[in-house]
């Protein structure tokens, strides 16, 4: 698990009023929010951005619709250019006139592909070639087609309700795996680039927390976390995925947060609206790859799982605290996840916005290991976390990656 300061099987908790404690979320709710660089600045309060011209290839799977809130935010100008289910020969003549001030993806087909073809990076040196002000590419993150399917221990999914079923741990270890890839090609193209010019909207992960949440009653008035979803076994969003989504989409686009806005969505309940702002404000906002968490172009991975060091520090390797552990993608109990989170969150005040990774590691006898990467005094640091069979902590090893 190493989406070079990504995400992967790493987990955290949100945090705050109605959120609670409980429930796995993406990796980089480890970190705080860091100070953004390279223009990835949030608007100063009390002046609202101008709205940004989409160039938008969409599917039924797009949740994001934020006129509502670009008004409430006195944003004027937000519009599309162009029809749904756009082509490459649709999208590129709009990039070639300047009017686009970005493009947006939206879809639940294979995104690595629309990555790998160069369209993607293509449309991008397009709207820089005609429109100076050009921000980039907005690329939804979206949810799993049938929960992942028998990988994921969900089984046959016939009928929404059929998602009541799933183990969504499962799910949530497919999804950061899947992520994983999708946050190394868009790396690699970054880095072409010279600067971060590709966002991911993370709506995948917001919404299988909103599904934790639920099943957990820990979200009013919903019953059953399938509810989410429109019905169907796709599934295609729901009153509450559109809510969630546009939440996440408006936030990464303006880097402003929804909950300054007194705007309620579909769900017609401004409890719950205030619950699902705050949801999406406290993911988008410490996801790199989102725009405002600080983001590196020269540490991110070139390959999934393979991370390319910051400058100036050591690549982690094997030590002697390491030997007889083999590093696994596969999840480790409930009440690891749980410790290891409460282990970075008593780090020193210093030392906590420094944590960039988590891996997991087994000994072949029911042990298990998590490596919390931290940099800190211009070094990463190692501290290995060990447990015994029955998933307790036995000791902590902290070392300078390399030594």
């Amino acid at each position: 698990m190493n989406p070079s300061q990504c995400l992967s099987d790493r987990r955290s908790f949100l945090k705050g009023v109605s959120l609670g404690t409980g429930g796995l979320l993406l990796a980089p709710l480890l970190q705080k929010v860091a100070a953004a660089a390279d223009g990835n600045v949030t608007p100063p309060a009390g002046k609202a951005p101008a709205g940004l011209r989409l160039a938008w290839d969409r599917s039924s799977w797009n949740v994001e619709r934020s006129e509502p809130l670009c008004k409430a935010a006195g944003i004027e100008g937000h519009r599309y250019l162009s029809p749904l289910a756009s082509t490459v020969e649709k999208i590129t003549p709009i990039m070639e006139t300047g009017q686009a001030d970005a493009y947006l993806l939206c879809t639940h087909n294979d995104l690595g592909a629309y990555l790998d073809d160069g369209r993607i990076q293509k449309f991008i040196e397009r709207g820089l070639k005609h429109n100076p002000n050009f921000r980039g590419a907005f690329l939804q993150l979206g949810w799993l087609v049938h929960d992942g399917g028998q990988e994921t221990g969900t089984g046959e999914i016939k009928t929404g309700d059929d998602y009541e079923k799933s183990d969504l741990a499962r799910v949530q270890a497919k999804l950061d795996r899947e992520r994983k890839v999708i946050e190394a090609k868009v790396d690699a193209i970054n880095r072409k680039l010279g600067r971060q010019m590709i966002f991911l909207v993370p709506v995948g992960d917001a919404i299988m927390e909103l599904r934790r949440m639920i099943a957990a009653g820990r979200f009013p008035g919903v019953a059953k976390q399938s509810a989410v979803f429109s019905g169907d076994s796709m599934p295609h969003p729901g009153a509450l995925s559109f809510e969630l989504g546009r939440y996440c989409h408006f936030a990464v686009m303006y880097r402003m947060n929804p909950m300054d806005l007194d705007v309620v969505g579909e769900t017609k309940s401004a409890e719950q609206s205030a619950i699902l702002k705050k949801l999406a404000w406290d993911i988008v906002s410490k996801y790199p790859h989102a725009g405002i968490a600080k983001y590196d172009v020269s540490a991110r991975s070139d390959v999934a799982g393979n991370a390319a060091p910051a400058a100036g520090v050591v690549a982690p390797a094997k030590t002697e605290a390491l030997k007889g552990w083999n590093a696994t993608q596969d999840l480790p109990d409930d009440t690891v996840v749980t410790d290891y989170n409460d282990y970075i969150e008593r780090l020193p005040k210093a030392e906590r916005p420094g944590v960039s990774d988590v891996k997991y590691y087994v000994d072949g006898t029911g042990r298990n290991a998590v490596a919390v990467l931290v940099n800190a005094g211009g070094a990463q640091w190692t501290h290995l976390l060990v447990y015994d069979k029955q998933n307790k902590r036995t000791g902590v090893t902290r070392f300078v990656a390399g030594k």
